[in-house]
């Protein structure tokens, strides 16, 4: 068996949510957390992003004298045999970041931010117009933790 075709064990999955926390954390801090050396740490690491489990690292970034985004998660259900093509569309709208399939009752989770309400709004009703979309669930994010 390859290293990316392993299972993930404890460690790994210690270690992925210590850098889904902080994803600037030092090796050397990590290995500390997990009880790992940092050259271990450094080889889980880059096992995960060849495999693919890691996919990218990115800022989460809020500039000073602006206000927070708003931010919603919209729960969608569709009708389509061309998910790919409808996930494409869906990156294309200003403010989506986050594109999911999920199990149960919806097929896709989407984060979507907005400077304003009525910008948010716009996005919401660009989705639940498409022939497509069945219906949309969206929860309005009130606080955020991390």
């Amino acid at each position: 068996m390859t290293p990316t075709d392993r299972q993930l064990d404890d460690l790994d999955r210690r270690l992925l949510m210590l850098l889904a926390a902080d994803g600037r954390a030092p090796m050397a801090e990590l290995g500390r957390s997990i009880g790992l050396s940092r050259t271990a740490v450094l080889a889980r690491v880059q096992r995960l992003e060849r495999a693919g489990v890691i996919r990218g690292y990115r800022a989460d970034v809020v500039l000073p004298g602006e206000a927070a985004a708003h931010r919603a998660r919209v729960g969608i259900v569709i009708r389509t045999p061309d998910v790919a093509g409808y996930v494409e569309r869906l990156r294309g709208l200003s403010g989506v970041t986050e594109i999911e399939t999920v199990t149960g009752e919806f097929d896709l989770i989407v984060l979507v931010s907005a400077p304003s309400a009525g910008e948010l709004d716009v996005v919401l009703d660009r989705i639940s117009g498409w022939r497509e979309t069945v219906r949309t669930t969206t929860w309005v994010v009130l606080t955020r933790y991390g």
